[in-house]
């Protein structure tokens, strides 16, 4: 017997219905790649090798997985596909170890998807830098996905690998468009917000911004706000337009930092490690909520006080934020009037940390929601801020995208010294 029959023997838990498909839908892709084949095949042979060769992976169960690969040709890993034929591995299934995926921290784990897969959601989100704080529960959901979703999850792994592959070299810190940013897992970035100032060598309030699409168009006619975000203390990059950026400059991002996504992990650390929150910003009311809706949420988080962004004297602003005893200040005010803001204040403010976090208030007090997690498995929740304010955001991104991504291509062409 196999080590692979061994080690997987949920193989005979696939429907009926499911493996016709499978085996179906792989011949079809092998008849497709019928010239590709023999292409590589004559290619190995004029090279004196074997056509095919073994490659051992790794699932995330800890279980070997041996998959056909090309020896010389293109698209060598197309060869995997007579794996899927003869039922060793499924087109959806346990997720493959891969270089900067996220993997459930349990020992000895079974994954629930029994039989590994050349697609999984865990690959999905890494590719879109989606922070994924509970991966076991992510991988019971796959495994008890439609076979029309499992068809979705293929398109959608497919469709990122054309946008946001990712590239050999994954620095911890680097600069793109000459604003510097940290390049971190989403629970480092939270760990530097809830620390005390003491702990990172810092002077006083530290200072954090997000870097996205809209800031860099901004900071390109505002001097001022770039000469903000290239002396703040930590700038975390948000969005996938920035995925882009990064990989035409030849760099591999980790999580997708932005405020939605991180605010959680930021209210449970803020509870364990009793940090207290100051909202500031969004219309009247809008604050109160989200202090109220987030309170309800993470049991022992303080809320030291809010303060709607409708004011005009700074100073009484600050000395109520001070007075309220606040470690970390979240200021909504947009852009880029809350980084103007935070520059001009924070060495009045006796919190720990200040962070500009644009319209959070909003999608945590109920008032917008958030995209569905289709569009932002793709990367596309800016989509979905469009259709829900499109006067609002219409500058933003229905102007703003297009510039950006002409920034992007000059930025290619310099780096290429064109």
């Amino acid at each position: 017997m196999s080590t692979y029959l061994t080690t997987h023997s949920s193989h005979a838990s696939e429907s009926g219905a499911r493996k016709a498909l499978r085996v179906s839908a792989a011949l079809v892709l092998v008849t497709a790649l019928v010239p590709l084949f023999c292409f590589n095949s004559l290619a190995a042979l004029i090279c004196f090798k074997a056509p095919l060769r073994r490659q051992t992976w790794i699932d995330v169960s800890a279980q070997p997985v041996l998959l056909l690969g090309w020896q010389v040709g293109i698209f060598k890993r197309s060869a995997a596909l007579l794996n899927v034929v003869s039922g060793r591995i499924r087109f959806v299934g346990n997720p493959l170890l891969r270089d900067g995926v996220s993997m459930p921290r349990v020992a000895r784990l079974h994954s629930p998807c029994g039989q590994p897969g050349l697609f999984d959601c865990l690959w999905l989100h890494s590719l879109t830098g989606l922070s994924v704080d509970k991966p076991l529960a992510l991988l019971h959901a796959q495994h008890n996905q439609s076979l029309l979703a499992d068809i979705l999850l293929v398109f959608k792994v497919l469709l990122c690998l054309g946008l946001y592959r990712k590239s050999a070299s994954t620095p911890s810190s680097s600069e793109l468009f000459g604003i510097p940013f940290s390049n971190t897992r989403m629970q480092v970035a939270v760990d530097w917000v809830v620390k005390d100032s003491a702990e990172t060598d810092t002077q006083g309030c530290r200072s954090a911004y997000y870097i996205n699409v809209n800031s860099v168009n901004l900071s390109a006619g505002n001097a001022q706000l770039y000469q903000v975000l290239q002396n703040s203390d930590r700038n975390f990059i948000d969005g996938s337009g920035m995925r882009i950026a990064a990989r035409k400059a030849g760099m591999n991002l980790a999580d997708n930092n932005n405020g939605t996504d991180m605010l959680p992990g930021l209210c449970q650390a803020a509870a364990e490690n009793q940090r207290s929150l100051f909202l500031l910003g969004a219309q009247p009311g809008v604050a109160h909520k989200a202090a109220a809706n987030l309170s309800q949420q993470y049991p022992g988080l303080r809320i030291a006080g809010v303060h709607h962004g409708y004011f005009d004297d700074d100073d009484q602003v600050v000395d109520c934020i001070n007075q309220s005893g606040a470690d970390i200040v979240l200021v909504a005010l947009g852009s880029p009037r809350q980084e103007l803001w935070i520059d001009n204040n924070k060495h009045k403010l006796q919190a720990q940390c200040a962070l500009a976090v644009g319209g959070l208030f909003d999608f945590f007090s109920g008032n917008i929601a958030r995209a569905p997690m289709w569009m932002r498995e793709l990367g596309l929740e800016w989509v979905w801020r469009l259709i829900q304010e499109p006067k609002a955001k219409f500058n933003r991104y229905v102007l703003g995208n297009p510039i950006f991504l002409f920034r992007v291509y000059v930025l290619q062409q310099a780096l290429r010294g064109l």
